[in-house]
């Protein structure tokens, strides 16, 4: 009955499922939401459902933020978290719950995710065990319940489905599917998190190389194509966003993301912090190896792969094969992806210098955490090599081992009562429009506002111009309203410059200036009555961007939905 039931395709998927769902247990308790460090998850949520309300698509321009001057966040932001928490929101939930069901839904496709690719490696108990471990990382619990990187915890999901379908397509490359899928999963790390995209291609290429070489005996140039056209694609899928990131950057102030505290040679880690250090708290990163926040490894995270490693080093010297090498080289690039955490090896950092823009060195551990976990998928081979049947037994002991020890950390140290009215006003207002109100400043502007915007009209030069604000209405990124003002003046309006602003005077287009201060745009207006009309356009970049975006997505969706079609009509 037992061999029967583990045998069974669908046994090892419903228990990994089952193991995941009590680290659901804090989400879905209701009326309460936890502190974290970027506690900017529910307006990034609402400023995302205001633009899609008001036809912004994509959105660029969020209308609060910058202490309601509006700033581009979303230009320069990437998107796929609080979309997707925008899907929940559409069903009825509330922005609170939105975010926590969004968070479930990422730990739960992570775990599948990360089953497929290890079931494709070993079969499914590997699957389970690689799911299982990939779930209960501890620095993935840290990313939801302490640091609130939903951005980083969302690009975490796309490693396994980019693996898995790299290694499809370089073995079966004349499969136009696996190409769609890659891009498709390539597109989702690059609108999730630029530096995760950006360090994973240091552990994506030996892994596309080691298929290779197992696959093919000579040279054969139409893997690599397609791998090349599925980049192509998901370049195009994502060029929206990637245009105007790689080509509007310039505009904005990002230095301040990259110096003093931020710089990525103050944050370094010890040795004991990754692999002795079981504090837990929701502390920042602090300089020189004091304990504010946990880096932890996690005890079987590291000592299962290294037995792995050792295991199959000995195997591999026995008698070499691709096959062997395998887990030699997946255990190898998470230890690599420990090398670039460690201050021995800041030199690293100097030779591979665009990684610098990652900020945090710890953050490579997603990809040790991923890899390590993946390793685990070849346990069940070797302990059936040692003794047969014995993982029948092993795998549920280390599922309920590593459950004991890491359910823990999905409960975040500190949270309270909360409602989104609550969120959305007062001090947690302020908080939230003003919190890192320098990281996507406008250049035009000297310094970040230090009180709140007003409605429409912040400033008039000369002080004591009288003039009437005869009625107003304001979008996400336009407003409207008739003026009406007794002598020459000038009107600072409560929005900052951005290209490319248009500002329409009774049906004609009127230049405008830029304060230095606050970067605000000016408007010089003769006496009488004006109906002005500001609007933020699209420059050719981001045009351009959308352009590609729309014919990659209508050629994707159209190749996904048309297949099941030429598959039924061949059977016929």
């Amino acid at each position: 009955m037992f061999k029967k039931l583990f045998k069974s395709p669908f046994f090892w998927p419903i228990l990994l499922i089952i193991f995941v769902l009590p680290t659901f247990n804090f989400l879905i308790k209701p009326g309460v939401y936890w502190n974290m460090h970027d506690d900017m998850q529910m307006i990034r949520l609402l400023e995302m459902d205001k633009c899609l309300q008001d036809g912004q698509i994509p959105c660029r321009w969020t209308p609060d933020l910058g202490f309601g001057y509006g700033y581009p966040l979303f230009n320069f932001y990437p998107p796929l978290p609080s979309a997707v928490a925008q899907v929940f929101h559409w069903l009825g939930f509330s922005y609170m719950y939105s975010i926590k069901a969004s968070a479930m839904l990422l730990i739960l496709l992570s775990a599948l995710a990360m089953y497929l690719l290890a079931k494709e490696l070993s079969g499914p108990i590997g699957g389970f065990l690689a799911g299982l471990f990939y779930t209960y990382a501890p620095y993935r619990a840290v990313n939801i319940f302490v640091r609130g990187a939903f951005n980083e915890a969302w690009a975490s999901l796309f490693f396994p489905l980019i693996f898995y379908f790299s290694k499809k397509l370089i073995t079966q490359p004349a499969k136009t599917k696996y190409l769609i899928l890659l891009s498709l999963s390539w597109s989702g790390l690059f609108l999730s998190h630029n530096p995760m995209a950006l360090t994973f291609v240091l552990f994506f290429a030996p892994w596309c190389l080691y298929w290779y070489l197992a696959t093919y005996k000579k040279f054969t140039f139409t893997p690599v194509f397609r791998l090349i056209l599925a980049g192509i694609l998901a370049l195009a899928l994502s060029a929206f966003f990637l245009l105007p990131v790689l080509f509007e950057t310039k505009l904005v102030q990002i230095d301040t993301m990259f110096e003093n505290y931020y710089h990525y040679s103050v944050h370094f880690l010890s040795l004991r912090q990754l692999f002795l250090s079981q504090f837990w708290g929701d502390g920042p990163s602090i300089w020189n190896d004091p304990d504010a926040m946990s880096y932890s490894i996690g005890i079987l995270h590291y000592l299962i792969p290294f037995f792995i490693l050792i295991y199959s080093l000995y195997r591999f010297i026995k008698k070499p094969s691709f096959k062997v090498f395998l887990p030699i080289l997946i255990v190898f690039l998470a230890l690599f992806s420990i090398v670039m955490t460690h201050e021995r090896f800041a030199f690293l950092w100097t030779i591979l210098a665009p990684i610098q823009k990652i900020q945090f060195p710890w953050r490579f551990l997603n990809h040790t955490l991923f890899l390590f976990s993946l390793s685990l998928a070849f346990l069940p081979t070797i302990i059936n090599q040692i003794r047969p049947k014995l993982i029948y037994f092993i795998a549920p002991a280390l599922a309920l081992i590593l459950f004991l020890l890491n359910y823990k950390n999905f409960f975040p140290v500190s949270c309270g009562p909360l409602t989104d009215e609550i969120k959305f006003s007062g001090q947690a207002w302020t908080n939230q429009i003003t919190s890192g109100i320098y990281d996507y400043l406008p250049k035009t502007a000297s310094t970040a506002a230090k009180s709140a915007a007003k409605d429409i009209i912040d400033e008039v030069t000369p002080a004591n111009t009288e003039y009437e604000l005869l009625g107003w209405q304001k979008g996400t990124d336009w407003q409207l309203f008739n003026l009406k003002n007794e002598t020459q003046a000038t009107f600072t309006l409560s929005t900052l410059y951005f290209p490319n602003f248009r500002l329409i005077n009774n049906g004609q287009e009127q230049a405008y200036d830029v304060e230095p201060e606050l970067g605000r745009i000016t408007v010089d207006l003769p006496p009488g009555q004006h109906q002005i009309y500001l609007k933020f356009h699209n420059t050719p970049i981001r045009t351009l961007g959308n352009l590609i975006s729309l014919f990659s997505w209508i050629f994707v969706s159209i190749s996904l939905l048309t297949r099941p079609w030429k598959k039924r009509t061949s059977t016929v």
